[in-house]
């Protein structure tokens, strides 16, 4: 559900100066995902760098050809990234990211599944993440009913973090890749996605979904509506998955959860989420202001911040974003105000980007990451009990002679939600991959 207008005057606004250089580090290899259960792929952190590189290249690819046309090159962007996200979806684009993101949460259990992009299949109403049994949603809520709840959250995940990926290369890279038009169609088709959970309309759109798929257990989405889901396993994290009965079709599960299947409570609460998804809009990279620039003791720092809403295992997040450059200094300072069905929680992360080192004569850039967070005990909705935890993270890249270099990067993170790391349990995560140099 993407949204075609409503940024089309900003265009005026917006500068589109000469593309600068801008790196995307893409994980060839991903342990424990891609070998925990055979070989898998892509994982989030996979996924989301080709998705970063899908928009980097295309939209570099356009301001090139048309460098002595600029206003050319912006409406031939605009009309990309609506073919691509809206028309026809793309592998790499951003529903491809959206599905893979649903995807590594089955996966990171062994669970089968196929991203319906793969069909190409124009002016879709939805696209489905096909080819999940039965018998595996009904083990993952038993035995992992937090990750349940995630997997219906995961690609609104997806789409944060992607226009996050690019922004943050507008700040701190500096790159002028003209990539405000994304940056509108992902906030906007969100908001409406949370916010069409409570419509009527989605009752009417579920029953038709219901009787396209018939008896075909395969062809059905692992899910429905994202979000009627999402409020529907977080208040009810005992109730086993079968109790959903059986599917109108006479056959398997009755997977979709409907508007008036929500109890008035969880409704309530999903529509207060549409509402707060509108926190998404304080960004402003949407209106092309890419930083902010002050003196402090004769030296120019730049700066900037948004606010972004996301939804949880264990209920939502509501994250300030603060970008900070002076120097060789790139800092990313997060404040995470969580919240589940009970109370608030707090949460902190840092991070130094790409600061410039020499070992052994070596040049290298270091990006260290932590977080430290007090969330709900357990991940439950219903608990005033927390827990603590973390997360530390390095990633150390080389530049090669050419445009491609080499980077290494280990997670290590307690138990706990963090955007971007499929695991709810304590993890450590190690990732090797090249490093694209864009020009």
């Amino acid at each position: 559900m993407k949204t075609r207008t409503m940024f089309a005057l900003l265009l005026c606004a917006a500068p589109l100066a000469n593309a600068q250089t801008t790196t995307v580090d893409i994980p060839v290899v991903d342990i424990p995902y891609n070998t925990a259960h055979g070989l898998r792929a892509p994982s989030i952190p996979q996924s989301l760098a080709l998705g970063e590189t899908f928009y980097e290249a295309t939209h570099r690819g356009i301001q090139r050809a048309l460098d002595d046309h600029k206003w050319l090159a912006r409406l031939a962007i605009v009309g990309a990234d609506l073919v691509d996200t809206v028309i026809l979806p793309l592998p790499g684009s951003d529903g491809w990211v959206h599905e893979e993101y649903h995807r590594a949460v089955l996966g990171q259990r062994g669970f089968g599944s196929r991203n319906d992009v793969y069909l190409f299949k124009a002016n879709t109403d939805a696209i489905a993440v096909s080819h999940v049994a039965d018998e595996d949603l009904v083990r993952l809520k038993q035995d992992h009913p937090a990750e349940q709840v995630r997997l219906s959250a995961a690609g609104l995940e997806a789409e944060h973090q992607l226009i996050q990926g690019l922004e943050k290369r507008e700040f701190f890279d500096r790159s002028r890749s003209f990539q405000m038009p994304i940056y509108w169609l992902e906030k906007i088709s969100s908001i409406a996605y949370v916010m069409s959970g409570t419509w009527d309309e989605t009752n009417g759109t579920t029953d038709d979904m219901n009787r396209e798929d018939g008896t075909n257990v395969a062809k059905r989405d692992f899910t429905g509506h994202d979000f009627t889901a999402w409020i529907y396993d977080l208040s009810r994290p005992h109730e086993p998955y079968q109790a959903r009965g059986v599917h109108p079709a006479g056959v398997g599960i009755d997977r979709y959860i409907k508007p008036s299947d929500l109890t008035p409570e969880e409704f309530a609460y999903l529509r207060h989420q549409g509402r707060l998804q509108l926190l998404n809009l304080l960004d402003p990279f949407l209106v092309a202001r890419h930083h902010f620039t002050v003196n402090v003791h004769g030296a120019p720092l730049r700066l900037n911040a948004n606010v972004g809403h996301l939804l949880t295992s264990f209920g939502r997040t509501i994250d300030t974003n603060l970008f900070v450059a002076r120097g060789k200094a790139n800092v990313l300072l997060t404040v995470h105000a969580y919240a589940n069905g009970e109370r608030s929680f707090a949460g902190l992360e840092a991070a130094l980007v790409d600061r410039p080192v020499t070992v052994f004569g070596r040049a290298l850039t270091v990006s260290p990451r932590i977080a430290i967070w007090q969330q709900p005990k357990g991940q439950w909705f219903r608990t005033s009990e927390s827990s603590a935890g973390g997360l530390v993270a390095v990633k150390v890249r080389r530049a090669g002679k050419g445009r491609l270099g080499a980077f290494a990067e280990l997670e290590v993170k307690t138990a706990g939600w963090s955007a971007g790391s499929v695991a709810l349990d304590r993890n450590a995560s190690a990732r090797v991959g090249v490093s694209l140099r864009m020009q």
